[in-house]
């Protein structure tokens, strides 16, 4: 292991004018002084200023072109380690090499045994060099690494207008490589001839004897970058290592990378130190992520900011193989796991399968490890849909499965493994439906210790998409018997958390919750104050549907009908039609049977009524009788022989009816044939009013005699014979049997206050048509002609 300094001076022969190197007076000869004599003869011979080659031997050789014609070499053998922190182009222009030195330098390649100027290329320099031309950095990066990568690597021609560019070049390509490829990097900083030169990068000026013009020139033999503004090679594939060390440059927080880098498993250019490992702690951050115990630095998204496209892919690649391998460290996966949660939009979706590894990566290792995983390490990671699935496919089946052996512990005892069941979407599984089954059984039950146990796992569980799965169990196959414990449950110490999450619960839970918060104290309600108020709770705050009729009657009657008195509320509140159409209409028929008022909405009760194919013949008839009188007192049914009979068979059908129904009945019938025409009551109606109570006839007589109806009558029938004799048929006396006292009172009453008044308006012409009808129906014209001369004398 050895360093050796050699000094030659330039010469050349005087019959060829070959370069000839003349070795220093000083240097001591030793066996191969020759064969490097005849090594830097040639590299000297491209004419460079400072090169760096490596010899077929494993050595390598620095060579300085100093003014006065001196030639200065190191020569290091092949077992020499370095460089250590000092790269060879550090010793760019350094006054050292014109210092008197021993040819031998102790062992090790270390800085203060190398050329180095007070100045050399430190980072400040470098990315003020790298800002000026920002556009060319990783271009440039993604050659140099391409040399070491690819064994058919292109060399770099640096085309430049002076060598001090070219070697700060260089000095960037070093400061940017991992430190063990450093020492392997080959470079001339200048050279006439470049096709000459054996280096990786090779330095030259714009008027050198080099065609780049020559289209295989930069497209296949060379990688050209010229910086004169001349033909150079088309762009290479974007490379991510060399995106992102550019950025960090342009960034003024240029890499550092780490001792020991190429023993990564990912590789020496690995990407993660690239992210990580330029904070304020520089080399510590990368080499906390390279596996030291060095704390790590900060990774965040603002580090991928100018990343997009195939080099973000590559970033995320990278970190996702990392994960995947097992290579990465806790440290490692925590900041991976904090960049994933600081990412947005297209950044975000592009991290999707590195969170995918950090979930999978957490998932295997509790499992291994026969624990469950933090599953707030879950949140906020931009997973996605297809991430989900293949969670779901991967583990969703092993999660179920250890849930459902778990299900013979206490209850208590769940909340981890529903916590991992259902991150990894286990909805399917036998386990997570027994477990809900379960759940919903004990809440039905509180009177059991399961309950609060229940309560307090789907507490700790705190998913709201799952509580509103177990409350929707509650009312599976519902019975009376489930209300009950509903109830029960409401009343439960458990009750507070249920009226918590009363908002995620089915209607029928939230109703039964209600009522039995209401039905206690300070409300205490109970029938139709409480069936009102439970109405408040639904869409509208009114009963829409058959099934929320029902449901909200088992909960307020069970089965019973409302009483009496509240049955106009309950029909008000949800239409007595909804009542028919959920077959209730029987528990409320006591509302038509005995009402406190005859009135339309007592009526349009009893139509609804008449279509309750489950209501008992005498309910039926008595709602079909009160609307039958009241269409014939609205003139919607005439009286006919068909309505006439049907009301006659009606009352023969229905049993005695209450006081407030039989006079609403009467008092309608009376003033539908008061109004009707004489003639269809002659014909039909008078079997009715002969017979009739006192009640209807009041009402028939209330119609006639008033006022407005006798000048109508006076106005009308003197021209209208055959309705005066109507009107005398039906007064007229008559003693048979059948014929009411009341009703032959009637009749006088009506005859005389109604009908007398029209005989001073009739002359002897209407008189004559009055008695042709009579005679021509077989009246007593006598009885006729009597009764109009008393009633003149009266009048007389």
């Amino acid at each position: 292991m050895a360093i050796r300094r050699l000094s030659y001076r330039l010469g050349q022969e005087p019959d060829t004018g070959t370069l000839l190197l003349v070795p220093d007076a000083h240097d001591d000869p030793c066996e191969d002084a020759n064969a490097l004599r005849a090594v830097v003869t040639r590299v000297i011979g491209a004419g460079t200023e400072l090169s760096y080659s490596l010899l077929p031997d494993g050595g390598r050789l620095l060579c300085a072109a100093l003014p006065g014609r001196r030639v200065e070499a190191l020569h290091l053998s092949a077992d020499t380690p370095g460089p250590g922190p000092v790269w060879p182009i550090d010793t760019w222009r350094s006054a050292e090499w014109e210092t008197d030195a021993d040819d031998t330098l102790g062992a090790g390649f270390v800085e203060s045994e190398l050329p180095v100027p007070d100045a050399h290329f430190d980072r400040e320099l470098l990315v003020t060099f790298a800002r000026a031309r920002a556009d060319r950095v990783a271009p440039f990066l993604a050659d140099v690494r391409r040399l070491f990568e690819d064994p058919a690597g292109r060399q770099i021609v640096l085309v430049e207008d002076d060598s001090e560019t070219v070697a700060r070049w260089i000095a960037l390509a070093c400061a940017s490589l991992p430190e063990e490829y450093v020492a392997a990097l080959t470079f001339t900083t200048w050279t006439a001839d470049p096709r000459r030169a054996p280096q990786q990068i090779i330095g030259t000026g714009p008027d050198t004897a080099f065609d780049r013009s020559d289209d295989a020139t930069v497209e296949y033999l060379y990688r050209v970058h010229d910086g004169t503004g001349g033909p150079e090679s088309p762009p290479a594939e974007p490379d991510a290592w060399a995106r992102l060390t550019a950025e960090r440059w342009l960034a003024g927080n240029p890499p550092r990378p780490a001792p020991g880098a190429a023993a990564r498993p990912e590789g020496p250019f690995a990407l993660i130190p690239l992210i990580c490992g330029g904070s304020a702690g520089g080399s510590a951050g990368a080499a906390g992520l390279a596996g030291t115990d060095t704390p790590s630095g900060t990774l965040s998204g603002a580090e991928l900011a100018g990343l997009g496209g195939d080099s973000l892919r590559a970033v995320i690649d990278a970190f996702t193989q990392s994960v995947t391998r097992g290579e990465a460290e806790p440290r490692t996966l925590d900041e991976l796991d904090r960049l994933c949660r600081g990412l947005d939009g297209d950044q975000a979706l592009a991290a999707r399968p590195l969170a995918l590894a950090l979930v999978k990566h957490r998932l295997d290792a509790s499992r291994g490890r026969g624990t469950l995983p933090d599953l707030a390490s879950f949140e906020g990671l931009p997973l996605g849909q297809e991430a989900w699935r293949e969670l779901r496919e991967e583990y969703g089946g092993r999660a179920d499965d250890a849930l459902r052996a778990r299900l013979r512990d206490p209850m208590s005892t769940w909340t981890e493994p529903l916590r991992l069941a259902l991150a990894v979407g286990a909805d399917g599984g036998a386990g997570l439906a027994k477990a809900m089954d379960r759940l919903a059984d004990a809440l039905l039950h509180p009177e059991r210790r399961d309950c609060p146990q229940a309560v307090q796992v789907l507490t700790e569980l705190d998913s709201v998409a799952f509580t509103r799965r177990v409350l929707r169990l509650l009312i599976a196959d519902f019975t009376e018997r489930k209300l009950d414990r509903l109830r029960a449950l409401a009343d439960s110490p458990q009750g507070d958390w249920l009226r918590r999450n009363i908002d995620d619960a089915p209607l029928t839970v939230r109703l039964a919750a209600a009522a039995a918060h209401w039905s206690g104290p300070p409300d205490r309600l109970r029938g139709a104050e409480l069936f009102e108020r439970l109405t408040e709770l639904l869409a509208g705050q009114r009963v829409e549907d058959t099934r929320t009729l029902r449901l909200l009657w088992r909960i307020v009657w069970r089965n019973d009908p409302p009483d009496r008195a509240e049955q106009p509320r309950v029909a008000r509140t949800c239409t007595p039609r909804l009542i028919v159409e959920a077959d209730l209409g029987r528990r409320v028929m006591g509302w038509l049977k005995e009402p406190d008022r005859c009135d339309l909405e007592l009526v349009e009760f009893a139509r609804a009524m008449r279509e309750d194919g489950k209501l008992g013949a005498q309910d039926r008839d008595t709602a079909d009788l009160l609307v039958t009188a009241q269409d014939l007192a609205d003139g919607r049914l005439a009286v006919t022989r068909e309505s006439a009979g049907r009301l006659r068979e009606l009352g023969r059908k229905v049993p005695p009816l209450g006081t407030v129904l039989r006079q609403g009945v009467d008092e309608r019938v009376g003033r539908a044939l008061a109004g009707a025409n004489p003639l269809d009551v002659c014909e039909h109606g008078l079997q009715i009013l002969v017979a009739a109570g006192p009640d209807l006839l009041r009402s028939y007589r209330a119609h006639l005699i008033d006022e407005r109806t006798r000048d109508r009558l006076v106005r009308e029938l003197p021209g209208r014979p055959a309705e005066l004799a109507a009107y005398y048929h039906l007064w007229r006396p008559r003693r048979r049997h059948g014929v009411s006292a009341d009703w032959r009172d009637t009749a006088a009453e009506l005859l005389d206050r109604a009908l007398a008044p029209v005989l001073a308006h009739l002359d002897h012409h209407h008189l004559g048509q009055v008695a042709t009808v009579l005679q021509r129906e077989g009246q007593d014209v006598q009885e006729w002609t009597a009764w109009r001369h008393r009633v003149a004398q009266e009048q007389s």
